[in-house]
């Protein structure tokens, strides 16, 4: 009802103007058939007539706040060697609330573009950790929880430029602490403690040989010894920016299994090997 051009015409104006379509747009209407055509224009939300003023009020900072984190990640993305990097990173994870695991998800998306071929690296170790930690015993929150976790757990080597990403360098072993860092002022939560513990420990072993600190043993939090078993899994069977070499799931199975008691919890081996038809599916799933 807006003169010269109505409100449909309005979005679909602004979704074909790059300058613009990134715009977050809410469509408040009282007709179901406005709704449709205006999801398959582009609307990124609807609020129905007659509505509450307060409710209204919450879904634009809602979508502001997705529309801040969204901007934040380009910038990371278009400057990823900036000296900036971690003070974006900051706010990217304080708007993150700790409870909008959608926005972690986007978080560990560039995470892992920094260091993964596959764009489907954050959902397919999630579900690795998932059957790992279901299976060991751990409770439906703390399985919760590391799925996320999983998002984010190299989220330091968004702090590495590419051309340094080396397996065995100093720089690439650092990416601990560098990921630590960016989570050092955020709330606690339960969320956040594991992650901590995730991103901090994950290249630990299970005999000490491992990094940052060479702690060995139950002195790894248990989170964090079935990140390093799923990850290291990955690495040999999913190509990454820093090591392009994979081998079958079989190979990896059987370095996996000589590594018990090595790099990792014998019990941890014992259950990857018993239920590896299990990963084997996921990984043919999100491959």
């Amino acid at each position: 009802m807006m003169p010269k051009k109505n409100g449909l015409e309005t979005l679909k104006e602004i979704r074909e103007n790059p300058e613009y379509n990134n715009i977050p747009v809410l469509v408040v209407t009282s007709k179901s058939e406005e709704k449709t055509t205006a999801y398959k224009l582009g609307a990124d939300d609807f609020i129905s007539k007659p509505y509450n003023p307060e409710e209204l009020k919450l879904r634009v900072f809602n979508h502001l706040r997705v529309k801040k984190f969204t901007d934040i990640m380009k910038t990371i993305k278009d400057n990823s060697d900036s000296s900036d990097t971690l003070s974006y990173l900051k706010e990217a994870v304080d708007i993150i609330d700790n409870s909008q695991k959608q926005l972690l998800n986007r978080l560990g998306g560039l995470a892992h573009e920094n260091g993964y071929s596959n764009a489907n690296s954050s959902k397919r170790l999630g579900e690795y950790a998932k059957i790992l930690a279901y299976i060991y015993g751990l409770n439906s929150k703390n399985i919760d929880n590391l799925y996320y976790s999983m998002s984010i757990y190299d989220i330091g080597l968004i702090r590495i430029p590419k051309d340094k990403l080396k397996e065995d360098s100093k720089v690439f072993k650092t990416h601990p602490e560098l990921g630590i860092e960016i989570l050092k002022d955020i709330k606690e939560t339960t969320l956040i403690d594991m992650a901590k513990k995730v991103i901090l420990y994950h290249h630990e072993n299970w005999d000490g040989s491992g990094y940052p600190y060479k702690i060995r043993g139950t002195e790894i939090p248990i989170c964090a010894q079935i990140a390093g078993i799923v990850d290291f899994f990955d690495k040999l069977t999913i190509p990454r920016i820093y090591t392009k070499n994979v081998i079958s799931p079989d190979e990896a199975l059987e370095i996996i299994l000589r590594e018990r008691g090595g790099m990792f919890n014998p019990e941890l081996v014992d259950i990857f090997k018993k239920h590896f038809d299990k990963f084997l599916e996921v990984k043919e799933k999100y491959y």
